[in-house]
């Protein structure tokens, strides 16, 4: 089923590898909320600091967190690629990535040229980094459909980083001959597409059939769909500088291409072999059907008006949702996995660890906050209400994370192990 692939601790990362890029997601999902809950209508203006601080939180702060520490797993355990010290690594990237979105948020209000160099560092180094080790890494692998997906998303990454750089330098007074708001359009394609949604699609190709048993997708499809997207984006990237007649056109291509794989997988989940449906699988059917929702009002919009923030809250929902779904599937995995891996005899069941009542609370609230930020487009109030509702979600998602590394480090110093007693020659 899953080429380059492999459980075994040799290949997996240390624990607190994942689960570090865990909790800093969830605390910026948590800052992000209270962002929201004060800044209110104020967001819906996409040139606000309010609204550039928000975005920047949440697409650096919480998604880049995540899929950091989704992609430390997921490479060495299921692509068969073996990072050099992934700890040190890890950890520095970790500390750059907070620090260089604190940094960004503070500096769309100040303005300061200090720290937009500080930001400019800290997320190069952050971004850079780990997408450079694991791209050479990944180019030296015979590829699934899924690493070949990650591939590539981790080269729009490098883009997204790099279009974000130019960004900055032109917000700082750098004198660079480009259009800014061509440059603002190729960056947020690169990164809502090319890095946010070509990841979850590779990462479907792998963890629907293995975490949901259902059939496999087709492989030519999962072979060509990430080059497809891929490509439209440079195309996309080349319009935006110089053709911008052709940008919807193809942007267009882009996210209906998109919709189709979230189709696609609605269809697998209700395919599914197993009878039980846990909150981890309407985390994603949620998330799917949200992208769809996004790719009909986005082309609704293009006829009729349509307020931005309908749109956006739909993708970031998207996004979000399979950052939910993953965490409640691999964290609780990951710590009956390594206990059981180093021979303790108390290893806690995975539904010890996160139950499943809990999950379900859990996702009650996300679609509760979903509900109430798209009313808030036309009732002010909700906005706040609905920011409440977002920030409980992320501090249960929080709150399960913790209990889940304290009740390893608990176990790991305390509890008996299994000792392999060689008889003497």
């Amino acid at each position: 089923m899953f080429e380059n692939s492999g459980l075994s601790m040799d290949q997996a990362p240390p624990i607190v590898v994942v689960l570090r890029f865990f909790l800093t997601g969830s605390i910026f999902g948590i800052v992000a909320s209270f962002m929201l809950f004060f800044y209110g209508k104020s967001v819906t203006n996409f040139s606000s600091a309010q609204a550039l601080a928000l975005t920047h939180t949440l697409t650096l702060g919480v998604m880049a967190s995540f899929m950091f520490g989704a992609l430390y797993q997921m490479l060495p355990v299921l692509c068969g690629v073996a990072i050099k010290e992934p700890e040190t690594l890890a950890l520095r990237v970790n500390y750059a990535l907070i620090l260089g979105t604190i940094f960004l948020s503070i500096s769309f209000f100040t303005a300061n040229l200090i720290l937009y160099i500080l930001a400019a560092l800290s997320l190069a180094y952050a971004l850079f980094t780990s997408s450079y080790v694991m791209i050479k890494k990944l180019k030296t692998i015979s590829h699934s459909s899924s690493s070949r997906g990650m591939l590539l998303s981790l080269i729009s990454l490098v883009f997204v980083a790099i279009l974000g750089l130019l960004l900055l330098s032109l917000r700082g007074g750098f004198n660079i001959n480009i259009d800014y708001l061509a440059l603002k359009s190729a960056h947020f394609s690169f990164g809502l597409f090319g890095w946010i949604a070509l990841l979850i699609i590779s990462v479907s190709f792998q963890v629907i059939e293995m975490f949901y048993v259902t059939p496999p997708y087709n492989k030519r499809y999962a072979n060509y769909l990430p080059q497809i997207i891929i490509t439209l984006l440079f195309i996309n990237l080349f319009s935006a500088i110089f053709a911008p007649a052709i940008l919807n056109i193809v942007e267009y291509i882009i996210i209906l291409l998109v919709a189709l794989h979230a189709g696609l997988t609605l269809i697998k989940l209700k395919q599914k072999k197993r009878a039980v449906t846990d909150a981890t699988i309407l985390f994603w059917a949620f998330g799917m059907s949200s992208y769809i929702l996004f790719a009909f009002f986005y082309t609704l919009s293009q006829f009729i008006t349509i307020p931005t923030t309908i749109v956006v809250t739909l993708f970031a929902y998207f996004a979000l949702s399979i950052v939910f779904a993953m965490s409640y599937k691999i964290v609780p995995f990951l710590v009956w996995f390594h206990l059981n891996a180093k021979g303790y005899f108390e290893v806690p069941m995975m539904h010890e660890i996160a139950h499943p009542k809990y999950a379900r609370v859990n996702l009650y609230f996300f679609i509760t906050s979903f509900i109430l930020l798209i009313l808030a487009n036309f009732i002010t109030i909700f906005w706040q209400i609905g920011s409440i509702s977002l920030l409980i979600s992320f501090f249960m998602l929080f709150f399960i994370l913790y209990s889940a590394i304290k009740k390893y480090f608990h176990i790991l110093n305390t509890g008996k192990r299994f000792e392999f007693n060689m008889p003497k020659i």
